[in-house]
């Protein structure tokens, strides 16, 4: 999981925003300490919704795409650079074993806690961006 962390890093997925809430903001956090497992399949259910957000937003077809098919097509119409999409790539064959039953360890869930908020935040980043450009305007006024 480290090593997946520092190519997310590297790719510029790691939202550097702090988060004001010390508790947990995704259902996935509230989970962690209970079971793994199913903590690291809501972070990838949060990881996909994003993706699908983003191709949607950006006009793109995404009938039924798994994750790597929307990374795929992301890239291709260059709105991931090839570092995010492969970080994302890495990121979601590790939270893939958990959700088809791979011994997770605490590190991992710990990771989940630690770096899945401020990947979604990136993520959540590219789909405002849109209504960013239209409200940060400014108008001169003479």
């Amino acid at each position: 999981m480290e090593q997946a962390r520092n190519k997310a890093d590297k790719a510029g997925l790691l939202s550097k925003k702090q988060s004001k809430k010390k508790v947990a903001s995704y259902s996935f956090e509230t989970l962690l300490d209970k079971d793994p497992n199913l903590a690291l399949a809501g972070l990838r259910i949060e990881i996909e919704k994003r993706l699908v957000q983003i191709a949607k937003i950006n006009n793109l077809d995404v009938a039924r795409s798994s994750v790597g098919q929307l990374l795929r097509l992301l890239s291709q119409h260059q709105i991931l650079t090839p570092e995010e999409s492969s970080a994302l790539a890495d990121m979601s064959g590790l939270l893939n074993l958990a959700v088809h039953g791979a011994s997770v360890d605490k590190r991992a869930a710990d990771w989940a806690f630690e770096y899945g908020p401020k990947l979604l935040q990136s993520l959540d980043e590219k789909i405002r961006p849109s209504r960013r450009k239209k409200t940060d305007k400014k108008i001169d006024v003479e």
